[in-house]
């Protein structure tokens, strides 16, 4: 779906670690530094225990020739900052260093609680951010995953969850958030967040429709969205 883009500041937060490369102590330095730089957003997958190599889309694959290993390696989605390598790796499209990568928060499709779900999973509203930096609407999907550019009003925890409600139809989800000590400060605070979807059915080589209902802030009431999904086989 994306290449990799030219640098340019991320404002928000990302759900998950964060591991810096570098310290940057004047401006001319900084400019300097992020130059040559791309970010992206991946899914991490383990070779071996200290071993990995990144997926960028549904057909691109990045292996990284710098000694960087994630802190207890595992699939996971993930935003990085990298620097394209003129080395030749066999078996991948291109070779990249790896400069930052802070891991999003990255989850299953959660139960249906039926009756508790409002009480378990939340009904507080959220955005999906029109401006967003990835795609347009704040939501797509690559990789087996759905990803959403979100945002929230500021409080001290929030609990997202995609959660699969209508037996009759399983490609209907609900993007839901719980926010807990306050959701009142009027503060938006941005986030990105993934969702495996391989507990869904397989499509058998087509392209569906996957409608994720959500509670917007811009309508105060509950809106849908749908996006093509094919599974991976």
């Amino acid at each position: 779906m994306k290449t990799l883009k030219t640098f340019m500041l991320l404002f928000g937060i990302l759900l998950g670690s964060t591991t810096f490369y570098s310290c940057l102590d004047t401006d001319d330095s900084y400019s300097e530094f992020w130059k040559d730089k791309k970010q992206a957003i991946v899914t991490v997958k383990p070779l071996t225990d200290n071993t990995y190599y990144m997926q960028l889309n549904d057909s691109i694959t990045l292996f990284p020739t710098n000694s960087y290993v994630p802190e207890n390696l595992k699939e996971i989605r993930a935003y990085v900052i990298l620097r394209e390598s003129d080395k030749v790796v066999s078996d991948y499209d291109k070779a990249v260093e790896v400069i930052r990568m802070d891991t999003l928060l990255t989850k299953e499709i959660a139960p249906d609680l039926g009756a508790e779900n409002d009480s378990y999973y939340g009904t507080d509203m959220l955005a999906l951010s029109g401006a967003s930096n990835w795609f347009p609407g704040g939501a797509w999907i690559e990789d087996g995953y759905v990803t959403f550019d979100f945002l929230v009003n500021k409080g001290e925890k929030h609990f997202l969850n995609l959660v699969q409600t209508n037996s009759a139809d399983p490609y209907e989800l609900e993007f839901r958030h719980r926010a807990e000590n306050g959701d009142y400060t009027y503060q938006p605070l941005p986030g990105l967040v993934s969702f495996k979807l391989d507990k869904l059915p397989s499509t058998e080589g087509k392209t569906v429709k996957l409608k994720i209902k959500y509670k917007s802030f811009a309508i105060n009431d509950y809106r849908t969205i749908e996006l093509d999904y094919k599974s991976k086989e």
